[in-house]
């Protein structure tokens, strides 16, 4: 439908959930600068004002603001209130995850947090606990490069660290919760790994680690319409569907054709569709119900690492995805 050129290589998109600012669209974007002396991962936090029905191409993905920040790794809105206000948490490569309010159309910085202390360290991902309760005080869980998992919690003076602990031996790329059983905190890692902590224990031992993906798990997500039910992606190209009352087994697998899966979203209403943003090989629509790929985007002329649903009830089809060395961002419909 609409592009836009994000300069730097654009690895996360995200649409905002709540009614009334569902128009709003979020990318990250890392670029890693070298000069004589040392390499910077630098980044920028794009916001838009999206408008499919307008007739003006430039009026359809409308810039609203463009901040010059740290590498960008990931982004996700919190789906509840924090003091009354839309929290959009962003993760980057100097170990610190930032808290951005949306406020009449624009971010606003409300509060960083550094979690390890270790410049050497990135955080990759995070995810935040009140998806299905949003009336619930919310917590943030984020991976790291060095395979430590940090919880976040909300206390007098803000959003701050209460737990880190060792979580893989190699980089952690997806942390996530249970929307249904917030207690209960998922990740995965470049070990190939798959595991389950209850952060309510000491976090010395996972609930259970599963071994079935045959390289690292990238993506993972709860589905926030159906209780025990969850996705995780890998580099091996396969979605595995889950009941998480029996960990022992996928209750499916799904194959995008192709260069490994990066994240994947749940629809924001539609139980059985769920959208992987499969990097090399582009973006695809799976219907989990039948296993089958129901639509792509095939667009990318790069790898696609970054893909979110729209949550405007007016447009249940729109989606965004955006993509790395060609440092693009594409809005688009699905069939």
């Amino acid at each position: 439908m609409v592009s836009f050129d994000t300069r730097y290589s654009a690895d996360s998109v995200e649409f905002c959930p709540f009614e009334g600012n569902t128009q709003y669209l979020v990318c990250g974007t890392y670029q890693l600068m070298s000069n004589e002396n040392e390499q910077m991962r630098k980044g920028k936090l794009y916001l838009f004002e999206v408008h499919p029905e307008r007739a003006d191409q430039s009026d359809k993905l409308k810039l609203q603001q463009c901040l010059d920040l740290a590498a960008v790794l990931d982004i996700k809105w919190c789906h509840s209130l924090l003091q009354g206000n839309h929290v959009l948490g962003v993760v980057d490569s100097v170990d610190g995850v930032s808290f951005y309010i949306l406020n009449n159309g624009k971010l606003e910085l409300s509060a960083h947090q550094e979690i390890l202390q270790d410049p050497s360290v990135l955080c990759l991902s995070l995810d935040w606990s009140s998806r299905r309760y949003t009336n619930s005080i919310a917590s943030c869980v984020v991976s790291h490069s060095n395979g430590c998992l940090s919880l976040l919690s909300q206390q007098e003076h803000g959003i701050a660290v209460s737990k880190t602990w060792q979580g893989h031996n190699l980089e952690a790329w997806i942390a996530a919760f249970n929307y249904w059983e917030p207690s209960q905190v998922f990740s995965g890692a470049d070990d190939m790994l798959f595991r389950g902590w209850d952060i309510r224990t000491d976090l010395v031992h996972p609930t259970f680690t599963s071994r079935k993906h045959q390289m690292g798990v990238t993506a993972i997500q709860s589905n926030p319409h159906r209780e025990h039910s969850l996705a995780t992606g890998s580099y091996d190209e396969h979605i595995y569907l889950w009941d998480v009352r029996n960990i022992k087994s996928p209750v499916s697998t799904i194959h995008t054709p192709g260069g490994g899966i990066w994240r994947l979203k749940w629809h924001p209403s539609l139980p059985t569709s769920l959208l992987s943003a499969s990097m090399h090989a582009g973006a695809f629509i799976v219907d989990t119900e039948q296993s089958c790929i129901t639509d792509s985007f095939l667009d990318h002329e790069s790898m696609v690492y970054g893909a979110d649903w729209s949550y405007s009830t007016r447009k249940k089809n729109l989606l965004a995805s955006c993509s790395f060395y060609d440092h693009v961002l594409h809005l688009w419909e699905s069939l």
